[in-house]
This record gives C-alpha cells, sequence and structure tokens, in this order.
C-alpha cells in the first residue's frame, strides 16, 4: 500500500519519548496524525470518558512532530480522531511505543493495547507496541522493528477483532534474537500496598509490587521478550469461555 494513512496514540501521553520515536518510525512509511492523550494514563484499560467534557489542543515537538493532545483516555483519542479529527478512514492504528512491556494478565489493564482493541472495534487493522523497561528506554532497535512490522500488518491485514501485541526486549539491536509468534503468558503484577503518612500526618496508600512471570516456553510472551525475543501476539477480547458453555446449560436454574 503506497503512502497509507497512519493512526498514531498511546497511553504515556502526547509528550512521551515512545510516541516520538513511533511518529518518526511511522512517517517514513505513510501520512501519520498523532492523537493521544495530554498526561499519562498508564493501566487505564478501555475506560472511555462519559461525564467530563473532552477537549483538545494542538501540540508541536521539535523535528517537526504534531498532534493532538486529549483530556481523556487512550480509548477516547481513537474516538476523537475518528469523529473531530481525521477526514479520511486511517488504514492502520499503532499505540505506542510503550514504557514497559503489556504482557502476560497485564495486558487486561494496558491503555496501549486497549487503544489498539478499540482500532479493531472500528475495523481497522491495530497493533500495540510496547518496550520491556520502564525506565531508560532505547528506541534505537525499535524504531526498524515497527516498521517491519506495521509494513507485514498493512500488507496482508488483521483478522476481525483481532490486534497484535508487539512486545520488544530493551536490548541492543545486535543482541535481538528475531521475532516469536506467542500466546498469552500467565504473567501477573503481585500487588502490594504500602501505608505511608503525609507531611500533616494523615494516612495514605500507595500501589507497588513486581512482575511475577514463571512461564518457561518461548510461545509465551513473557518468556520470549526475556531471551530477546521480539514477541508477536493475536489478541482478542471474545471473553465466553465457550468449553465451560455445555456445563453450564446442564445447571438447573429453572
Amino acid at each position: 500500500m503506497n503512502n497509507p494513512n497512519i493512526l498514531i496514540t498511546n497511553d504515556d501521553g502526547i509528550h512521551a519519548s515512545g510516541i516520538y520515536a513511533l511518529w518518526e518510525a511511522m512517517s517514513q512509511i505513510g501520512r501519520v496524525t498523532v492523537v493521544a492523550p495530554n498526561t499519562e494514563k498508564s493501566a487505564v484499560g478501555h475506560a472511555i470518558t462519559i461525564s467530563d467534557p473532552i477537549r483538545i489542543q494542538e501540540i508541536t515537538r521539535h523535528g517537526g512532530f504534531e498532534g493532538y493532545s486529549v483530556n481523556g483516555t487512550p480509548a477516547d483519542c481513537v474516538k476523537v480522531a475518528f469523529y473531530s479529527i481525521m477526514d479520511d478512514k486511517p488504514d492502520l492504528i499503532v499505540s505506542g511505543i510503550n514504557m514497559g512491556a503489556n504482557i502476560g494478565t497485564n495486558i487486561l489493564y494496558s491503555g496501549t493495547v486497549s487503544a489498539a482493541n478499540l482500532g479493531t472495534m472500528k475495523g481497522i487493522p491495530s497493533i500495540a507496541y510496547s518496550l520491556d523497561t520502564i525506565r531508560n528506554g532505547d528506541f534505537t532497535a525499535s524504531k526498524p522493528i515497527t516498521q517491519k512490522v506495521a509494513k507485514k500488518v498493512l500488507e496482508n491485514g488483521m483478522p476481525k477483532g483481532t490486534l497484535l501485541n508487539v512486545n520488544i526486549p530493551n536490548c541492543d539491536k545486535n543482541d535481538i534474537q528475531g521475532f516469536r509468534v506467542t500466546k498469552q503468558g500467565t504473567e501477573f503484577w503481585e500487588d502490594l500496598l504500602e501505608s505511608r503518612d503525609d507531611p500533616r500526618g494523615r494516612k495514605y496508600l500507595w500501589m507497588t509490587g513486581k512482575r511475577i512471570n514463571e512461564d518457561d516456553a518461548l510461545d509465551l510472551d513473557g518468556f520470549a521478550i526475556a531471551n530477546n525475543f521480539v514477541s508477536l501476539t493475536p489478541i482478542h477480547y471474545k471473553l465466553t469461555n465457550e468449553s465451560f458453555l455445555p456445563e453450564l446449560d446442564t445447571w438447573d436454574l429453572k
């Protein structure tokens, strides 16, 4: 596809380094429109704004970066782009590059993945990109990876209702072992609520924790990126447990 129309969004905010790197990469492929939250909106999932006004502001950054900030969620941003900003339907939606891997059960919290999922609900091929670090991310290796995957999605398309969740190891490009097609693993976030005192002696809670990953197979997302493979996971949100339907149907609920 020549000069495709690409919508870029994220959940780290329009001023994040990851979205700038993604803008640089996608600008070499097609026409880009950037619509992203005005501040960080990590872990908001698929939330949308229904009780407050949504405000839009034009943003300019160095190097020619232009976009629109939205005082809402990543899902809001995709809706705003569709209905208020873009004249033409995008050929591709890309979300990221997120600081921090979106793998295992943590995918359910991800604003990055949810923005891409909203794209699939609109019938648009969509990709979520994440880098496996929460600080000091180096996007040098990530940019050509985002381009390669985006070109393949534009060429081949995606099944209806399915997005591609791409997790990239935070390592030198020469240390990347290749690409792995993976399944969602079992990694989860072990929560810890710390009780603290503010300067006036009032109690408050601060949520902390750590990632727990006991997977040991390269066909699972977390283990793949831990071994320096780029993880490619097709994700959809059809949540019905169909294997349980026959047993549930035997329950006497009349």
